[in-house]
């Protein structure tokens, strides 16, 4: 079900929401594979009238499933908006559309979760790209590439044998 206000409970002044939207409910459909949605949204916020305008403000709060884009390790990436806000004109040319004296606020949380999103995740800051792997005595160790064996002290160094004449 999505977030509906009914603008006429704002006459009595402030009124708060809280609770979670599904995934189904926020109909989010990310384009990265890296980018998993499988954990509702929670929401608190505030809805107050000012004017011609309807002020949103509370905090919305969200957890992504996530691959790294550098080593592919699984994590979770935390969405967390503490003082969000959102102004909506109720007169004018970007005025919002009533269902007759309610209003879906749903699209005003996605989209503003979506804003949120990474757009490279990292597992950590620093990430180099190997994954961790555990050897026998229990000691983390990085996978070393094959690569990586034979590498020279620049990878421009190929460019000095270059014969441009």
């Amino acid at each position: 079900m999505p977030l509906l206000l009914n603008i006429e409970s704002l006459a009595n002044g402030p009124v708060r929401l809280t609770g979670e939207l599904s995934e189904r409910e926020l109909d989010m459909q990310t384009l990265d594979e890296l980018i998993e949605v499988n954990k509702p949204l929670n929401y608190d916020v505030t809805a107050e009238r000012t004017g011609e305008n309807i002020l949103l403000q509370g905090s919305i709060h969200m957890l992504l499933h996530c691959e790294c884009v550098r080593c592919l390790e699984s994590f979770t990436h935390h969405v967390n908006l503490p003082n969000w806000s959102c102004l909506l004109p109720l007169a004018g040319e970007e005025k919002i559309e009533l269902s007759g004296v309610s209003l879906d606020l749903t699209p005003y949380l996605r989209e503003d979760t979506f804003l949120a999103f990474p757009q490279h995740p990292l597992c950590k800051t620093g990430c180099d790209g190997t994954p961790e792997q555990t050897s026998r005595g229990g000691y983390s160790t990085k996978i070393r590439k094959a690569s990586d064996e034979n590498v020279e002290t620049s990878i421009w160094s190929e460019l000095d044998n270059l014969n441009l004449e």
